[in-house]
């Protein structure tokens, strides 16, 4: 089953499925909150909350993740947002502001006990950036005051500090990566977010994440989990699909099975036909039959994976089709066919 992206961006899927685990928004949560901040938080009881706090117009740039918990014997929310955008949203800190009063709005519509008298829980956001440069906005909306340098301080309390912490993933090496203490799921996500996008072959460094990727083959949900990994990888880099199988291999039947079906949802859907040897010709004639090669390729993979070794008549009727031809066969394999004759059938 392909994961659903609510609003067309192959990060909020996955960042979703991942970091909708309580298990996995811990572990990041214990990798950025200074430690005496996060002894007093109850990060083994996280309970998530339904809804998005994201302007309608911003939620392709904007993922939000909201859970509640308590701090001491009070309540408390931890709200994890994730920003596609590929520069720092100069505006974020007034963003994050108007966010969290909606979660304190929430908050009171969700327990009217406290509607008119009780106290705002705390409310503790976390912005997670993943372009290619560095950060550079404002974390305070103090810093998005227009004043100068004596005016601020002469306001004193009059100058509003509302403020969040940033993990800005382009500031974090491999070896500071494996030092946090993220679940490998959550490790396994940042890794792609930060290295896929517009890559040419992911396969390159995947293999250095190799025990990360064996653990997620041993959870309950490592299928879920390896088809949007999968699917991520494929729909923002420009991999070749089968060197992505043959690295899924590596990993064992269960995660090759969950790489062919993905490369066989996404291949249906148009989204990865023909791109590896396409992109390396230079002229239109060269695209067209370097796409022709690279659908009869993943073709190959595709029934080997299903029926198991094939003849060299198998091989050398697929590499010599028609594009017509692999289409249609690729179409009835996705739609279940059981034998290779009713994938060849006339």
């Amino acid at each position: 089953m392909t994961t659903q992206e609510p609003n067309g961006q192959p990060h909020d899927a996955l960042f979703r499925l991942v970091f909708s685990d309580p298990d996995n928004a811990a572990s990041e949560l214990r990798s950025v909150l200074p430690p005496r901040l996060a002894a007093h938080i109850d990060l083994a009881n996280l309970q998530p909350q339904p809804g998005t706090f994201v302007d309608p117009e911003l939620r392709h740039l904007h993922t939000d993740l909201l859970f509640r918990t308590t701090a001491g014997d009070r309540n408390a929310y931890l709200y994890l947002l994730v920003e596609h955008q590929r520069t720092s949203d100069p505006l974020m800190a007034l963003r994050m502001m108007i966010y969290q009063t909606r979660i304190w709005e929430h908050h009171r519509t969700a327990d009217p006990t406290t509607a008119s008298t009780g106290p705002l829980p705390l409310i503790i956001p976390i912005v997670i950036y993943q372009g290619p440069r560095r950060w550079t906005a404002a974390t305070d909306i103090a810093g998005l005051i227009d004043a100068d340098t004596e005016l601020k301080a002469d306001a004193g309390d009059l100058m509003p500090r509302v403020r969040y912490f940033l993990d800005d993933l382009t500031t974090i090496d491999d070896v500071a990566l494996r030092a946090r203490p993220l679940t490998p799921a959550a490790r396994i996500t940042f890794v792609v977010f930060t290295k896929a996008p517009g890559d040419a072959d992911v396969t390159t460094w995947l293999g250095q994440w190799f025990d990360d990727f064996i653990h997620l083959t041993g959870l309950w949900n490592h299928e879920r989990l390896l088809n949007a990994i999968f699917t991520y990888l494929l729909k923002t880099s420009t991999t070749p699909t089968e060197h992505l199988i043959r690295f899924a291999g590596t990993l064992g039947p269960t995660a090759q099975e969950a790489a062919v079906t993905t490369a066989e949802q996404l291949h249906a859907k148009g989204f990865i036909e023909g791109r590896a040897e396409g992109r390396e010709e230079g002229q239109a004639e060269g695209r067209a039959e370097g796409q022709a090669l690279g659908q009869a390729s993943l073709l190959t993979d595709m029934l080997a994976v299903k029926f198991g070794t094939l003849d060299n008549d198998t091989h050398d009727r697929v590499a010599h089709a028609t594009q017509e031809q692999i289409t249609l066969w690729s179409s009835r394999l996705v739609q279940g066919v059981e034998t290779l004759d009713e994938v060849f059938r006339s």
